[in-house]
């Protein structure tokens, strides 16, 4: 990958916030260090930076709203002030007074939920404002758990960078150690065997399916269907322990690495896809009046 790097002035900085709001170019990421704000863009696969007088410089999100959340990252973080953003929150600095959008109207009422929430997914507050079952404004907060990931990959053997990409969300280490590795291969020009991208989408796929079972359980516990969130937790551990099988763990921590994966799976292995496979992946697994749940799974 062709990337240019490009120190620029602040008209070339609010000339690229021209160009993605108006959709010609996409925003990858942004971030700051001290002194400095960096701006990833797609698809001319730039990477533009901005020295920071006083620690200011022109908000993105003022036009482009998928950069407020980097940029308010970027002012806890760096102290970098973005000028004439319409969101002057903080973001990782949970100990500071923080005020929700309002919503205004007849008989609403609001719902906190979290940050502290059970199971192993990322800890967040969310806030409904709701008439009856209408949800009229729904607000996040999240980043309760900013660990400094980048902070401690920066330096770090490959072997430790894998490590750290597949714990940035416990639910997800296949994504997120996937995405890593094929960054550095394509910065290292590796090629991975055929084999392994097999291996990597069984893989992809079983922590997909552990997800989505425990997910779409959860939605009908919140429903009070506390039988349909029973059976697809079964489900779930049903898809876990086929994990275990193949590949040493029930999360696959670890399986995906740079060049490949770090553990194939022998014949035997493969018994614990049929079982699962039969055991209700191909089935209607609860009928219930009009509705049916995760029939004929393919």
């Amino acid at each position: 990958m062709n990337w240019t790097s490009t120190v620029v002035d602040r008209q070339a900085w609010e000339q690229a916030a021209a160009r993605l709001h108006s959709g010609e170019w996409s925003l990858l990421s942004l971030w700051g260090e001290p002194g400095r704000v960096h701006m990833a863009l797609l698809p001319e696969l730039q990477l533009m930076s901005l020295e920071c007088d006083a620690a200011r410089f022109p908000s993105v999100g003022r036009v482009h709203p998928p950069a407020i959340r980097l940029e308010r990252a970027a002012r806890d973080l760096a102290g970098l002030e973005p000028e004439g953003s319409p969101d002057t929150r903080p973001w990782l600095r949970h100990e500071a007074p923080y005020r929700f959008l309002p919503a205004e109207g007849e008989s609403l009422h609001q719902i906190p939920v979290g940050p502290v929430h059970a199971g192993i997914i990322e800890p967040g507050h969310f806030r409904f404002t709701a008439n009856g079952e209408t949800v009229v404004r729904l607000e996040e907060r999240l980043g309760y758990v900013h660990k400094g990931i980048d902070s401690l990959m920066a330096g770090a053997s490959l072997e430790r960078a894998a490590s750290l990409a597949g714990r940035v969300s416990g639910d997800s280490t296949v994504a997120y150690a996937l995405a890593f590795s094929i960054a550095v291969e394509a910065a290292l020009g590796a090629q991975v065997p055929p084999r392994a991208k097999w291996l990597r989408a069984l893989a992809g796929e079983l922590e997909r399916l552990a997800n989505h079972f425990g997910d779409i359980g959860a939605v009908c516990n919140d429903a009070a269907f506390s039988i349909l969130h029973a059976r697809c937790g079964l489900l779930r551990e049903q898809v876990l322990r086929a994990s275990h099988a193949c590949f040493g763990h029930r999360l696959m921590m670890d399986c995906v690495a740079p060049g490949g994966v770090a553990r194939d799976i022998a014949d035997g292995d493969i018994d614990a896809i049929r079982a699962l496979v039969a055991s209700g992946a191909w089935r209607t697994v609860v009928e219930s009046g009009d509705y049916v749940l995760l029939e004929r799974i393919r």
